[in-house]
């Protein structure tokens, strides 16, 4: 039953997403004429807001707003950010997963019992509230494609800039604590010289003791 039911949910089309939703709103009674006609009016361009929307980062934002050189100057550094917030998405996806087929068996439960004849005008109504969870689980179960689909782009965009690293630099991409004490160096040094630029005492104290920590043990330690 439950297999029935997933190939039913991906019957359903994303590109249908903007008229069932004005149909939904039309059966609810919730706006007047007005303002249905006004929604009714652009229910062309809804849909193609609902299918290119932004749900996560772009490459651009990744790459010029994530790591950017103050915070990861090598590409060794670069390149360990990347392996967290792909595995923060990569882990999501999971999870996502999960939630879309707990979601699928609760469509197939509510449908079942919409299988059942009702006795009276409460049963009549319990049916009226059962048929509305079965909407929203469909429509749940619509965004939740999405909202995969595009944690999958952005997982296959920072698998690319890992690539890349590599190819920049030659590092131990097997041991996070391999390049950081240069990575830090370099990221602290950048700092002390903008907080030297924009005179913030608070940003140079704190850059300048990292810094010099780091350095008193590479000279007296030669790690």
């Amino acid at each position: 039953m439950v297999e029935h039911q997933e190939q039913e949910v991906t019957k359903m089309d994303i590109q249908n997403f903007s008229k069932l939703g004005i149909n939904k709103i039309q059966s609810s009674s919730v706006l007047d004429n007005g303002d249905f006609t006004n929604m009714k009016n652009i229910t062309e361009e809804l849909q193609r807001s609902f299918e290119v929307q932004q749900m996560w980062r772009t490459e651009t934002e990744i790459r010029y707003s994530v790591l950017t050189d103050d915070k990861f100057p090598t590409p060794a550094s670069k390149y360990w950010q990347s392996i967290r917030e792909q595995m923060v998405f990569y882990t999501n996806l999971i999870q996502t997963s999960f939630e879309y087929k707990k979601s699928q068996v609760e469509l197939e439960l509510l449908k079942l019992k919409l299988e059942e004849k009702p006795k009276g005008r409460k049963e009549e109504l319990e049916q009226e509230l059962i048929k509305i969870e079965v909407d929203q689980l469909e429509f749940a179960l619509m965004n939740k494609r999405l909202e995969a689909h595009d944690r999958v782009r952005e997982i296959l965009i920072w698998e690319t800039v890992k690539d890349e690293c590599k190819k920049l630099q030659d590092f131990d991409i097997n041991d996070v604590n391999a390049h950081q004490k240069e990575s830090y160096r370099l990221r602290w040094e950048s700092e002390k010289e903008i907080a030297e630029k924009i005179n913030d005492p608070a940003m140079f104290r704190n850059s300048n003791a990292s810094l010099n920590t780091l350095l008193k043990d590479v000279k007296q330690l030669g790690v």
